[in-house]
């Protein structure tokens, strides 16, 4: 069940995302306009990175109008703020070349590796040792830094590989922060150890094949293509591939609980309405989900029908579902754990009781504040 319930969370954590190719090469990028150029870049990258995730993961999302509200909740008015303190300097030139560099770059930038432009249109004119909010503020290779409870931050090198950290930035860059121990490492690269209970996660575009966390066996880095071959009718593996070609959803077909394993198959994706399973992709299309959790399949029920989506205020759709709640109405989980419901996300200063309630992805003092060092 474990291993079934890890499958799951990997395809709803997956980033990737999607959105217009249409970018202008030349100009600039108004301050105000960062997040919403910034955001449809990023989307443009993940979507070319790894195209079976973001059909995943966005199906029924709109990834630029999501990832654009997100960076100006959580940056904006920050960045703003410290380019009137004359804190951070902002090149709107070199912002477009940021943009544009990020647009193409795919899975070459996804990793803590934003090109040069992008580092260098955000500048710090804080020193080392000097007190910030933001990372921008800091000049150099450096983050802000906060030591316990203690505001504002300071500035510090950033963290090379082995050091604590709790996001990507915080990294030098080409490392990132392990989901697994919140250290910083270098992501493996094609056919390289992956996981199997280390900190090694696959670099971006890439899955860990073969390895099973709870008997700490490692698997190695795939491409998508090497693991997305299996037809309709042919047996696939739901838990660590190979899965089905595009098209085509690995479904359960039946569970041991005494051998806690699955057997599944590929399937063409259901019908609005019609039978579905438990599947990767979902089994359902767009706006719909298989209405199946851990005790249906513990009990041997692997087919149900495909629902609607929950909208505003419905109970969410179950864990195993890869979408939780219609558009981009978001799962609340906190507010009544027992019977999490479905709600609109919350803007900067609306009440808030956990990160993922909030555009800015920061909920502090049960309320949504923008990103920053002590947003904590």
């Amino acid at each position: 069940m474990h291993r079934l319930s890890a499958v799951v969370s990997f395809c709803a954590l997956f980033t990737a995302c999607g959105g217009s190719s249409e970018f202008t090469t030349g100009g600039s990028v108004a301050i105000e306009e960062l997040p919403t150029e910034l955001g449809r870049a990023l989307c443009q990258a993940q979507e070319d990175c790894a195209p079976f995730f973001y059909s995943i993961a966005f199906a029924n999302l709109d990834c630029t109008a999501l990832l654009s509200q997100r960076l100006e909740e959580a940056s904006l008015s920050q960045i703003q703020a410290a380019v009137a303190a004359k804190t951070v300097t902002y090149d709107a030139t070199l912002a477009r070349s940021c943009v544009s560099a990020v647009s193409t770059g795919a899975c070459g930038v996804l990793d803590n590796q934003l090109p040069d432009a992008c580092r260098q249109a955000l500048t710090g004119t804080v020193a080392s040792g000097g007190a910030c909010d933001i990372d921008a503020q800091c000049a150099g290779s450096s983050r802000c830094q906060v030591d316990g409870n203690t505001c504002p931050g300071t500035c510090a090198p950033l963290a090379s590989a082995g050091v604590a950290c709790e996001k990507d930035g915080d990294c030098a860059f080409g490392l990132i922060c392990s989901k697994a121990t919140t250290h910083c490492t270098k992501p493996a690269a094609l056919g390289e150890s992956c996981q199997g209970g280390s900190a090694t996660q696959c670099a971006a575009g890439l899955l860990c094949i073969g390895n099973d966390d709870e008997q700490m066996s490692a698997g190695k880095c795939s491409t998508t293509a090497a693991t997305l071959i299996k037809k309709e009718g042919e047996r696939c593996d739901l838990q660590q591939g190979p899965w089905c070609t595009t098209g085509l959803s690995c479904v359960v077909e039946s569970y041991s609980l005494q051998e806690q394993t699955l057997s599944a198959s590929c399937h063409p994706i259901a019908a609005a309405g019609g039978e579905c399973g438990l599947g990767i992709p979902g089994d359902c299309p767009a706006g719909q989900y298989c209405p199946l959790d851990f005790a249906d399949i513990l009990l041997g029920r692997v087919t149900a029908q495909c629902n609607a989506l929950p909208g505003e205020g419905e109970a969410c759709a179950p864990a195993l579902a890869l979408s939780r709640c219609a558009g981009a109405l978001v799962c609340d989980t906190t507010t009544t754990p027992l019977q999490p419901v479905c709600v609109s996300a919350r803007s900067l200063g609306q009440a808030c009781s956990g990160d993922e309630l909030c555009h800015s992805q920061h909920c502090v003092n049960q309320v949504c504040v923008p990103e920053s060092a002590c947003a904590k």
